[in-house]
Formats: C-alpha cells, structure tokens, sequence
C-alpha cells in the first residue's frame, strides 16, 4: 500500500506540473475552455479540483491499493495525452 501511495503522489507531481503548464499557456483552446470558469469560480478552482482529485485517489489506495493506483494511473495517463496533444499540435 505505501508504495502505491509513493506512486499515487509522485504521478500527482507530474500532473500538477502538467496543470500548471495548461495554465500559462497561451494556446487559445485552453483558454477557451479555462476562461469561463475562471471568471465564475475564481483563478484557482481548477488546481482545488485537481488536489481533490489527488486526495481522493490517495484515500481509495488506503481501502484498496490497486484500484487507487490504477484509477489515478488511468487519469494521469489520459492527461498526459491531452498534455501532448495540446502542446505539440501545430496552431
């Protein structure tokens, strides 16, 4: 279980480090779909919901380290895919 928590934080690093280059960003799809929320919410709601998200795998790894890390290694392989996809697409 502790390793899958080490992994679970460690992928965590990764994909606020991966939000974070979202954000500062200047493609213009990025901000179309930040920007509406932004102004509602607040600058930050974004990175709330990914610590969240972060949190809530981390708990399911305590009840059971398996789905706790395949879940969030499905997320952080989704994003890292999005990630790629927006900062090499030719705009």
């Amino acid at each position: 279980m502790l390793i899958a928590m080490i992994a679970i934080f460690c992928a965590g690093v990764g994909n606020f480090a991966m939000h974070r280059a979202f954000m500062e960003s200047d493609d213009p799809l990025v901000q179309q779909m930040v920007k509406p929320l932004a102004d509602r919410v607040g600058p930050h709601a974004t990175y709330v919901f990914e610590f969240l998200l972060l949190v809530g795998a981390l708990a399911i790894a305590t009840r059971n380290w398996f789905t706790g890390l395949l879940l969030y290694g499905l997320y952080t392989i989704f994003n890292a895919l999005a990630f790629s996809w927006i900062m090499h697409r030719g705009e």
